[in-house]
């Protein structure tokens, strides 16, 4: 770390998007180590700074917002800041750029940084730092369903069984720890949860335990399918011989990469118990009956990662029933005349919310929409009638191709989340579970951010009679 902040401290250095998760936190690192010469990049409105690093950094309770964004504003004063009109000038003269993991999405207005990345100025992503810098261990995991959740589930059983561990990547409602490596030693454990995004801009080493949990054509409006396999399997294609991949071999292409990889690999497989490590044969049947909030799946990995640090199978089983879901997974929000809701907003595959409604059951009226990312979900519109009691569309990309396939009085669409809340709640009955589950990406920019939240909208619905 140390080598690296020598090298960097007369260079010319612009950080991207710094009112953002991964931006400002990578502004803390180098202020709080001396690096100056820094200029700072974000589309705002006018006076909408506090707005802006709030709003990016919503997992926080309110108290932790207030201070933080004290300490920002404060870091941000020490750099030249480029907003509106300014926005990414001078960008050309950087000597490395900082971007977050979001920064190809916006081609017209970074189309900027695409020139300063033909002309092979230096990019560094969050990730990057993690993986180059951080004095823990590192166990990444990336997949296209169930990163978060497995790499929740494997943060808290070590902290569980008294382990020293930091939990950042991917989960952006969280804060990023990158300002806290000078409290890690080599002794203490870094879990990381990595996107496809996060590893565009390259990654130069692999973490110690690199996990991926399944693969599904996903994000194919941005990266073809070849390109997102490549994406995702690059994560591992940088460890050493003493590290270890996690796969899933129930996935054809997860299956085929173990032979060329360096590390040591370890499979996993829900379907074929015989391929799953040894001491994970033996457990097979109580880790796949355990009672708990989390995916089988989820939990199968978790244990198969945590088994090769060195926690025993019974440590681990018992820890689960303890083991809390992160915020907007299948997050029970509580109930109301006898009807459940269930907030599963960061499901935004089709996959992702297929589990979540067999996990529930058939009683479930099924809220969805957003942004399709190139995904073919004719087998899910197929499906997903038959397994749940109803389904409410939000007008969207998504909705427009459920219209493409099925008959218009089949379906029910509404323009607004709240309508769409209301409709449910009147349609559903004692026992009958509400969930949320957009299967389709940026669901809560096009219809909660600004608006009232899922949990508001379901605390100010009123008791009703049932029939």
């Amino acid at each position: 770390m140390y080598k690296f902040l020598r090298e960097i401290q007369n260079k010319r250095i612009h950080i991207v998007g710094v009112t953002g998760a991964e931006g400002s936190n990578i502004l803390r690192f180098l202020i709080k180590n001396g690096i100056g010469n820094i200029t700072t990049h974000d589309l705002l409105l006018e006076n909408s700074l506090e707005k802006s690093y709030k709003l990016w950094h919503k997992g926080l309770t309110v108290e932790e917002r207030d201070a933080n964004f004290e300490q920002f504003d404060k870091d941000l004063s020490k750099t030249v800041f480029c907003t509106k009109d300014k926005y990414l000038q001078d960008i050309q003269s950087a000597e490395i750029i900082f971007v977050p993991q979001s920064w190809r999405l916006y081609k017209d207005q970074n189309a900027p940084l695409w020139t300063a990345k033909k002309k092979n100025i230096p990019f560094y992503s969050l990730t990057r730092l993690y993986l180059d810098l951080a004095p823990a261990e590192i166990i990444a995991v990336t997949g296209t369903v169930g990163k978060g959740s497995v790499a929740n589930i494997i943060y808290q059983v070590l902290k569980l069984t008294g382990r020293k561990v930091y939990f950042a990547g991917n989960e952006t409602w969280k804060s990023q720890v990158l300002d806290q490596f000078d409290r890690m030693t080599d002794k203490d454990m870094l879990i990381l949860e990595v996107s496809h995004r996060q590893l565009q801009d390259g990654i130069s080493r692999g973490p110690h335990i690199g996990v991926i949990t399944n693969l599904y054509p996903n994000h194919l409006d941005e990266v073809t399918w070849d390109e997102y396999q490549k994406l995702k399997i690059s994560l591992f294609e940088k460890q050493k011989a003493e590290d270890y991949a996690v796969l899933n071999w129930d996935i054809p292409q997860l299956r085929e990469i173990g032979d060329r990889l360096k590390s040591k690999v370890n499979y996993f497989s829900a379907t074929n118990k015989v391929m799953n490590i040894k001491s994970i044969q033996e457990y097979f049947s109580r880790i796949m009956n355990i009672k708990s909030d989390q995916y089988k799946l989820n939990i199968l990995v978790s244990s198969t990662v945590l088994n090769i640090i060195g926690i025993d199978l019974p440590t681990i089983i018992n820890n689960f029933p303890k083991v809390r879901p992160l915020p907007a997974r299948l997050e029970f929000l509580g109930k109301k005349s006898g009807i459940g809701f269930y907030d599963d907003l960061k499901s935004t595959t089709p996959w992702a919310t297929e589990e979540a409604v067999a996990k529930l059951g058939k009683n479930t009226i099924l809220i969805l929409g957003g942004k399709t990312k190139g995904i073919n979900y004719r087998d899910f519109i197929a499906k997903i009638f038959e397994i749940t009691k109803e389904v409410i569309l939000l007008e969207s990309e998504l909705s427009k191709l459920f219209q493409r396939y099925l008959p218009e009085q089949q379906l029910t669409i509404f323009k607004d989340l709240k309508s769409a809340i209301e409709f449910s709640y009147q349609k559903a009955k004692i026992g009958d579970n509400i969930l949320l589950s957009p299967s389709a990406g940026f669901f809560y920019t096009d219809f909660i951010r600004g608006k009232k939240s899922l949990r508001k909208l379901f605390t100010s619905l009123p008791p009703k009679e049932q029939g």
